[in-house]
């Protein structure tokens, strides 16, 4: 059980805070509404990946209905043909992907990589809830998982919300061995229906093979943005210098004195650099690096061109 002090400014996600990032974008609202208020009036179409459809109800066949729309379970229940009837979809589905893998829980100012992350989370969800999105999310943190059920735009981000303030509620420091990055994507490929709009937010440690695999199938007929949150340490040179790190639970002191170890941590920061940007281009992926170094609402801003 966690025993730090209740709401530690930068650590601890508290869903009061999540909500006030509502009135940090209300500019974007009215404009949102507007485009809204068009697309119900038929001024503009929306490409969307899959179906774009939901079913409505099943009827008794007619000869010429496409056969792919079949419902085979009520003709077993029945005995009749029936066919799936679906209406056009208003709202898209907008799932917020959330890891909250061990090495988000570290930063080394202004905030820890998971609380910005869960500023990121607001900000995208609100920007979702203005364009009328129905709001679902999944968050893997080292001991745990959770899923909110696309719903109303209100009651479902709340949902998100409330399940990111708890899994911030965690032993520090936590299980480094625990990356749950593959395991959420592999949850979200399970879970995620055609059509879908998804933010994926993460620092893509563990990126790995079996990433590219399980991304491979969800770009198909979905769209996904992804929100690249890192320490300004894990893209830019240190300091020369002895530094004090934790290891499994042990303080280890860190020698950045000599040029081989610089040579190390820099060819690591490359490395990683190119696995993200080569997986968001092979996907066409929409990357927005995010620093847990300073406030987010510019930079979402920033990124977004708006």
């Amino acid at each position: 059980m966690d025993n730090r002090a209740d709401n530690v400014p930068g650590i601890d996600i508290e869903v009061d805070d999540l909500v006030r990032v509502r009135g940090q974008l209300s500019g974007l609202a009215l404009a949102a509404s507007q485009r809204r208020a068009s697309y119900r009036s038929g001024a503009r179409e929306v490409h969307v990946r899959g179906r774009g459809m939901e079913y409505e109800e099943s009827r008794a066949y007619v000869y010429g209905d496409d056969v792919r729309t079949m419902d085979w379970r009520v003709m077993a229940r029945t005995g009749e043909a029936h066919t799936k009837i679906f209406a056009e979809e208003k709202q898209r589905r907008f799932l917020i992907a959330v890891d909250l893998s061990a090495s988000m829980f570290f930063g080394t100012r202004f905030s820890f990589k998971s609380w910005a992350a869960a500023q990121v989370a607001a900000h995208a969800g609100w920007l979702a809830s203005f364009a009328g999105d129905r709001i679902g999310g999944l968050i893997a943190s080292p001991d745990s998982h959770h899923e909110v059920r696309p719903g109303k735009t209100r009651s479902g981000l709340l949902g998100v919300f409330h399940q990111l303030a708890q899994v911030s509620k965690i032993d520090l420091p936590p299980d480094m061995t625990r990356n749950r990055l593959n395991f959420l994507l592999g949850e979200l490929n399970r879970v995620v229906k055609p059509g879908s709009i998804i933010a994926l937010i993460t620092d893509f440690i563990g990126l790995d093979d079996q990433s590219l695999e399980i991304l491979s199938s969800i770009v198909k007929h979905n769209d996904v943005n992804a929100y690249w949150i890192h320490d300004d340490t894990e893209i830019n040179a240190w300091p020369g210098g002895h530094y004090q790190v934790l290891v499994d639970r042990q303080q280890v002191e860190f020698d950045l004195s000599g040029s081989a170890s610089d040579t190390w941590l820099s060819q690591w920061q490359q490395e990683h650099r190119n696995h993200i940007e080569t997986l968001t281009s092979r996907f066409n992926i929409p990357l927005l690096p995010v620093s847990c170094n300073q406030a987010i609402t510019p930079q979402i801003l920033k990124n977004l061109n708006i």
